[in-house]
């Protein structure tokens, strides 16, 4: 059995456990555990198979201005994603909070009874590190929201430090290498732009205020977008270095 197996096995693990959450006495530490294992057990999934390549890149071409590109796109992900998502939530519900002064924690929502649909919210929404600031700043993190950043993030330095590689060995064509560079910036920007659009746009349309539709576009923001941002970021990566036509690839013979 390879590695893969055994990383979606604990992966499944860790789900179990999300699962049971609502029938232990120690909800937050099955959760928090349950998260923990899940969400580590999909991320090496994903770096020993379909992002092996990515990892790697990264690893190799470490350096201060790779890790300026990460730190400064995974900070800006995180801050102003979860503000739009906050101001998004509010548009709906109301005034949530009303933050006195600026704090730090780490909290778990309940959810019952014990259901997929409860395990799934866990999933997603558990456990948060929140801050607030004043007036009425909430960010809010999920450990769905900090892995999905990582991989985001890590998607957007390789595929920029890619096109920087390109760009110093084409020399004269650098100008043609703007497109790769517009393109990672507009599709890794995509997790920020939308929730910012919608948290613009949905007080205005306040016949969704308490609709279903409403609730499903704040889902689908927040679940959906992130994935379908890194696939496309992913396929980015790999068409900067297309493969050549199959006639024009060598092949060895074996001598008899």
């Amino acid at each position: 059995m390879n590695r893969s197996f055994y990383f979606l096995a604990t992966a499944l693990l860790g789900f179990v456990l999300i699962y049971i959450a609502p029938l232990s006495p120690n909800y937050t530490v099955y959760d928090i555990f349950g998260g923990l294992v899940f969400w580590s057990s999909i991320g090496l999934f994903l770096a020993y198979s379909v992002l092996q390549k990515v990892f790697r890149f990264f690893k190799t071409n470490l350096n201060k201005v790779s890790i300026t590109i990460f730190v400064s796109y995974i900070s800006v992900h995180y801050l102003v994603y979860s503000i739009a998502l906050e101001r998004l939530l509010t548009a709906f519900y109301g005034q949530l909070f009303f933050v006195s002064s600026p704090f730090i924690s780490f909290s778990v929502t309940t959810f019952y009874p014990s259901s997929l649909y409860t395990a799934l919210m866990n999933l997603f929404f558990n456990p948060d590190l929140v801050a607030g600031l004043p007036p009425d700043y909430y960010v809010e993190l999920s450990f769905y929201a900090m892995f999905m950043g990582l991989i985001i993030s890590t998607l957007v330095t390789v595929t920029i430090t890619r096109v920087i590689n390109m760009a110093r060995t084409l020399g004269g064509l650098r100008t043609i290498l703007l497109a790769p560079i517009i393109g990672v910036i507009g599709g890794g920007s995509c997790c920020v732009s939308i929730p910012i659009i919608l948290a613009t746009a949905v007080p205005a349309a306040n016949f969704l205020v308490l609709t279903a539709p409403g609730e499903e576009a704040l889902f689908l923001t927040y679940i959906l977008l992130p994935p379908i941002t890194a696939l496309a970021l992913g396929i980015h990566f790999r068409s900067l270095i297309p493969k050549p036509p199959k006639e024009f690839r060598l092949t060895i013979k074996n001598k008899s």
